[in-house]
């Protein structure tokens, strides 16, 4: 999924430079997901620590979504938290599975204007291919078989990536060199 929110992203941040994009992109979020797990970590380490909660056998026995859960339960207004954290990942599937759609619709649109954005029906279309695909591996023989499946197919695309890294990179020497600025 990295690259179609690269190219969404892309797309909805006009304006901005690269090195802004890469800044936000990478330098944001990591710090968010950082910020994330530290604080949920050390919280699970003293849940354990203490004997509050046990958080190693339920993520053994149950799972980790469930110990994860058992967690947020006990914060003050846990229950409040449990149906913010619902939400939010539905937010974020939700986005993820919008800008996957849109960038896979715009390349396979023929011809597309620089503002022009592609056909709903595009949109829609691949929206669906996309959410029925993990549901049909699940359905198949559960996470590890989507897992191995999900692995193999990404396996080939290491190389396209590859191959993409090297272009822009020398895209952007070219670019540079020719004393070039980029359009804001």
């Amino acid at each position: 999924m990295g690259p179609f929110i690269g190219m969404f992203v892309c797309k909805i941040s006009e304006g901005r430079t690269i090195r802004q994009l890469i800044f936000g992109m990478l330098g944001w979020g990591s710090f968010g997901c950082a910020l994330f797990f530290i604080v949920l970590g050390n919280f699970a380490l003293s849940l354990e620590l203490e004997g509050t909660y046990p958080v190693i056998e339920q993520a053994v026995e149950v799972g980790p979504s469930t110990a994860i859960a058992g967690m947020v339960a006990l914060l003050p207004a846990g229950n409040f938290w449990l149906i913010y954290v619902s939400i939010i990942g539905l937010v974020f599937m939700g986005t993820t599975y919008d800008s996957a759609s849109y960038t896979i619709a715009a390349g396979t649109t023929s011809h597309l204007a620089e503002h022009q954005h592609p056909a709903r029906w595009n949109r829609v279309f691949w929206a669906a291919a996309l959410g029925l695909l993990p549901i049909s591996l699940l359905f198949i023989g559960g996470l590890r078989e989507l897992q191995t499946a999900s692995l193999v197919a990404s396996l080939p695309l290491l190389v396209i990536y590859l191959i993409l890294a090297t272009s822009i990179l020398r895209w952007l020497r070219e670019f540079k060199l020719a004393g070039k600025t980029i359009k804001q």
